[in-house]
């Protein structure tokens, strides 16, 4: 399953509502503040706990792999304990969305973290942090690479961003040759698009090519947004990459191969 990001504007039908009475008001009864965490819940967490500890060092993650500054903006993190009580939060008042285990929303003052307690809500945690974490330093970020790097984060820490699910995906539609890498036309999708899970998968691995690729790529992500901090209107990272690597879309296929042979998943070559 995958998460999608959603910026809410305040504007016609995507305003802000007032919050509602129990039971389907947001969870507030314990609150744990973890900066630039505020965590959320019915259910008491202990204020060290291992899960909220990975996120606030996810976030020094984010800061050396990605050389951006730390925000003073603090995010705001709801864990609902039940699936029916999340789902019936996100039916009345998000009835728009898909239907997701976590959603990270943007408004004009607030960072926010919707999610489910469960068998996933480290994974889905780690991934909508990410968002919220990018999103308070890098305007403008475009929505394959804000998808590509939330998919990278949401591993555990020590996994170099290695994402095995999106990996064998990638994979296996190459092996189908069903698979055509393009990151021109990852590049085309805007933020209303609903991107598949194809899609993500394809970002992540343009985001690992980047960082472990061995071509210079980490440099140009990292120049990228700089300037996107700077200035939206740049060049897109295809035009770039393009400058140091002549064959980009090859040189991701080669990269993809070469993970799987180091993490032994069957490949046909």
């Amino acid at each position: 399953m995958r998460f999608v990001c959603i910026a809410l504007l305040l504007i016609g039908g995507w305003g802000c509502s007032a919050l509602p009475t129990r039971p389907l008001s947001l969870p507030g009864r314990y609150t744990v503040v973890r900066e630039p965490l505020v965590v959320y819940s019915d259910f008491p967490i202990e204020p060290h706990h291992r899960l909220l500890d990975e996120l606030v060092a996810r976030r020094g993650d984010i800061r050396r792999v990605l050389d951006l500054p730390y925000s003073d903006e603090r995010v705001h993190v709801y864990l609902f304990e039940s699936t029916d009580r999340f789902n019936r939060f996100m039916r009345l008042y998000h009835p728009n969305m898909p239907s997701r285990r976590a959603f990270f929303l943007e408004t004009d003052t607030r960072l926010l973290v919707y999610a489910q307690w469960g068998d996933r809500v480290a994974e889905d945690l780690r991934h909508e942090a990410t968002h919220a974490y990018l999103h308070a330093v890098v305007p403008n970020l475009p929505l394959w690479l804000d998808e590509g790097l939330a998919e990278y984060f949401e591993v555990p820490r020590g996994y170099g961003g290695l994402n095995r699910e999106n990996l064998a995906a990638v994979l296996a539609r190459m092996e189908r040759g069903e698979c055509n890498p393009c990151l021109r036309r990852l590049e085309r999708l805007v933020p209303t698009d609903d991107m598949s899970h194809d899609e993500y998968a394809e970002a992540w691995a343009w985001v690992h090519f980047l960082l472990h690729g061995g071509v210079g790529g980490d440099a140009v992500l990292r120049d990228y947004l700089a300037d996107l901090r700077r200035d939206a209107a740049v060049e897109p990272l295809s035009h770039r990459l393009g400058l140091i690597v002549p064959s980009p879309e090859e040189a991701l296929g080669h990269h993809v191969r070469q993970l799987a042979a180091i993490t032994m998943l069957p490949t046909t070559q």
